[in-house]
This record gives C-alpha cells, structure tokens and sequence, in this order.
C-alpha cells in the first residue's frame, strides 16, 4: 500500500530550515495533554522530530513513525545514541502493527489532511484506537485554510515562502509557494519549489512538489470519531486549552479511546 505522500529529496534536507510548521507554537500544548495522561507515546508522521525529539529530551518513552526513509534517519540522528527509550519506524500511519498501546496518539503536523480517501482516514484512526490502553487519548491537529478561502482567487502561482540562513559553505536553501483550492471538495494543493542556493546565488538544486491536504469541518470530523469508536471528544483552538472560534486557523480533536 503505497503512501499517500512521502517527504523525500530536498524537501526532506530543508525541511526543518524552510517549513512552514516552525511557525507554529504547538509542542507546549501536546506536552500540557501528555501530563494529563501519562504514559508511553506514539508520535504518528514524526519526520525528523520536531516534536519526537524534545518529548524524548525530556526522557518520555516515544515511537515514531514515518513513512519517509529519508526524514527519519534525520530523526535518528539528532537522536544519537542518547535516548534508548525512543524508537523510530519506517511505516505508514493508515495501518501499522506494534506489539504495545500507549497513553497518547500524536498526529502533529497535519499529517492526517494528507489522507484524501475516507477509507484511508478511517483505517488511520481505527489502527489508532486498537493502539490506545484503555482511557488513552489520540491527539489530531487539524489545518483549516481560511485566508485562502476569504481570498478572491482560487489559484495563486509561486512566491517566495522562505529561505534558510547561508551554512559554512555559502549555500542555503529557498522554497515558494502557490496553491490552488477546490472548494467543494475541500481540498488545498500546496505547490512548492525547492531550491538549493550557492554563494553566489545560482541555483544548484531544484525541485517541484505538489502536496494536496483535504480538510474537514468539525461536525465531519466529530461524527467520524464517534462512528469509529472513540468518546469523549474535545474540541480545543490553535493549540490553546480553549474552544476554537469561527476564525480559528487550526482545530485540534483530542478523543478518548
């Protein structure tokens, strides 16, 4: 079963100096809910760790997994050899088998919008639950694209995103951004180049990838949680402990298994 998208070439070497989830302030709120529930983690879609590797710091008993060879061996070496708690698995976050469950279920990142068929959703979180002990929670971050759907525009062609600062050899890393939306089927496709940048600002490296989320709104999601098995569903907003709003730009689910 192949993945639905894997973050691989120059898009896994600049992830953590270009992406855009550095901008967000979530990793003090999955921490707040670990505390409430103690216990092992499960940190599914962990890439290179940007919230694998602090839980880790921190000594807490964590797996990651990825289906990106290339993200986790940046995952692992960050890790080193320091945290013999922590294991990384190469895998795909609709159907995984471990022999253990976990207090929490981490999907950070959005990694769950990158599962565009219903079946592929269901599969994810029904492999979550059988993963849960008792009284466990899962965790979903969910993206929902308001500036583009307030724009006028359905598509937007490339603009500079970012760029990282020059390393030791003068080379730095650049990424654009254009997208377009489909509306009715709530779906965004995010298309981005890549480039890698030398001293003298010729392009060494470039790569184009087109990655679609599909997003969906609360009742679709609640429902969905339900149907499948999980209660005691909270609703929280931009990774405050609050209710979202209207213009709340990220909705974040935390069920009980």
């Amino acid at each position: 079963m192949k993945a639905p998208y894997i973050y691989d070439g120059l898009e896994a070497a600049s992830y953590d100096l270009v992406d855009e989830l550095s901008d967000f302030d979530d990793y003090a709120f999955y921490r707040l809910l670990i505390e409430s529930n103690p216990g092992p983690v499960l940190d599914l879609g962990c890439g290179t760790g940007r919230i694998l590797t602090p839980l880790a710091g921190e000594g807490m008993d964590v797996v990651g997994i990825d289906a990106s060879e290339e993200m986790l061996v940046i995952c692992q070496e960050k890790l080193g050899t320091d945290y013999p708690n922590t294991r990384l698995i190469q895998g795909d976050i609709r159907k995984f088998e471990l022999k253990e469950r976990f207090a929490t279920i981490l999907i950070p990142g959005f990694s769950i919008q990158l599962l565009l068929k219903a079946e592929d959703i269901e599969s994810c979180l029904k492999t979550c639950l059988e993963h849960l002990q008792p009284g466990g929670q899962i965790v979903i971050p969910m993206y929902m694209p308001w500036e583009m759907l307030e724009s006028r525009s359905d598509q937007v062609p490339l603009e500079l995103r970012c760029e990282s600062e020059a390393d030791e050899n003068g080379q730095r890393f650049v990424a654009w951004q254009g997208w377009k939306l489909d509306r009715f089927e709530q779906r965004l496709t995010l298309i981005n180049r890549f480039q890698q940048v030398d001293s003298s600002d010729t392009v060494v490296v470039e790569e184009d990838r087109e990655m679609t989320i599909h997003w969906k709104l609360p009742f679709e999601m609640q429902s969905r949680l339900a149907q499948i098995g999980f209660s005691e569903i909270d609703l929280y907003g931009d990774f405050e402990m609050k209710a979202p709003t209207q213009e709340s730009e990220s909705i974040i689910y935390v069920a009980k298994a």
